[in-house]
């Protein structure tokens, strides 16, 4: 069951929204203020939060701030009042995963949540892409040098003269044998 954090000054909303969420699956963490929400987040570590923009003490803004500061992989979607577009800006330049209007309807809810976990999918996947390229990089590099550890072996410890040259057929590496027959000191 996947938990939200829900954060609203207006103890009506927090229950009005918090039984929507609930009889959609979710786990609802209410919080009536901004600090309180900060407190849940800390604890519960939710994935997703929604939280007004205009709330006395702490604002949705600064919560988002400083929930992006925790962990920056959290969706924060932004109840917004009319006339707040000066503050949905800001909240977009925080990292606003998405915007809900008051008053909030279940359609919208659902799509921002729905946009939300979607993020949260396509970081988890490139997550795992990420690890997974991580780690083919360090197979292939460590058979690259173990490749190449070889190659030098066999070339010092051949009798025959051997020399390796780049595209500009400069002199790389030589072996003790071509060493001897040109001259050559390592």
């Amino acid at each position: 069951m996947d938990k939200i954090l829900l954060i609203d000054d207006e103890p009506d909303i927090v229950r009005v929204l918090g039984i929507s969420l609930k009889a959609d699956g979710y786990e609802v963490i209410p919080a009536l203020s901004g600090a309180e929400g900060l407190e849940a987040f800390a604890k519960e570590k939710p994935e997703i939060v929604i939280t007004d923009i205009k709330m006395p003490g702490m604002d949705g803004i600064e919560v988002l701030e400083k929930i992006k500061i925790i962990y920056p992989n959290t969706e924060v979607i932004i109840i917004t009042g009319h006339g707040d577009i000066d503050n949905t800006i800001e909240a977009l330049k925080y990292g606003a995963s998405d915007f809900i209007s008051k008053p909030v309807r279940d359609d919208a809810l659902s799509i921002a949540l729905k946009r939300a976990k979607e993020k949260l999918d396509i970081k988890r996947q490139l997550k795992e892409y990420t690890t997974d390229l991580e780690k083919k990089i360090a197979f292939a590099t460590k058979e690259l040098r173990r490749q190449t550890n070889f190659q030098i072996k066999l070339i010092r410890s051949s009798n025959d003269g051997i020399v390796a040259t780049d595209r500009d057929l400069k002199i790389v590496i030589f072996n003790p044998g071509a060493g001897r027959i040109f001259g050559y000191t390592q």
